[in-house]
């Protein structure tokens, strides 16, 4: 996405607006009334949108200047296999591996949640995802501390409003397990079904 559709995207979710509405231009009144009262607040948050970044090392020169000025609490990664490695390797699985240790280190270094979002083999849509469907690399496997698969059961995907599972596969620090969420499309937000 672009730097415009991901703030519209956290418009969309945090106005509680019709994400498809905002993107055509045809918000109505009541919209323009909830845009105004989040727009304040987003405003007043201080991120970074980094979507011209493409190699690990450019991310690392980054977050260090970020970290220096206080300004960086948690870097996100959207995604892991979009990154490529300025220093070259035998095959693809080999950088991956790379990019993922680096991270973790970088995520060390800094005292800084990294979250780092990952594509899965293709073979992982047919069954309930596990870790050894994380694609090209075992290493991000071995360097999460934590690997949550979302993902919806066969069938789901013909339903207004899909419920989707989120499956901790692993976790350093506790269990795993799973928990239904209900995904709202027109928001882009996940919602837990457990009140």
């Amino acid at each position: 996405m672009s730097d415009t559709q991901l703030i519209q995207k956290m418009f969309s979710k945090a106005a509680q607006v019709d994400s498809y509405r905002l993107k055509a231009g045809t918000l109505e009144d009541k919209d323009f009334d909830k845009m105004g009262q989040v727009f304040s607040e987003l405003s007043d948050l201080n991120f970074h949108l980094m979507s011209k970044i493409r190699t690990i090392q450019e991310i690392e020169v980054k977050a260090r200047k970020l970290k220096n000025k206080n300004e960086l609490d948690v870097l996100i990664v959207d995604y892991l296999q979009l990154i490529k490695n300025s220093n070259h390797f035998g095959n693809r699985e080999q950088e991956v591996a790379d990019i993922s240790r680096t991270l973790k280190l970088l995520s060390l270094e800094l005292e800084i949640p990294i979250v780092a979002l990952c594509q899965l083999n293709r073979n992982a849509n047919r069954n309930e995802p596990c870790l050894a469907d994380l694609r090209e690399s075992g290493a991000i496997e071995q360097d999460a501390d934590n690997v949550i698969f979302l993902y919806r059961k066969e069938g789901e995907e013909e339903q207004k409003q899909p419920i989707v599972i989120a499956k901790i596969a692993k976790q350093r620090t506790g269990d795993v397990g799973s928990a239904m969420l209900l995904f709202r499309k027109a928001s882009s937000e996940f919602v837990s079904l457990v009140k």
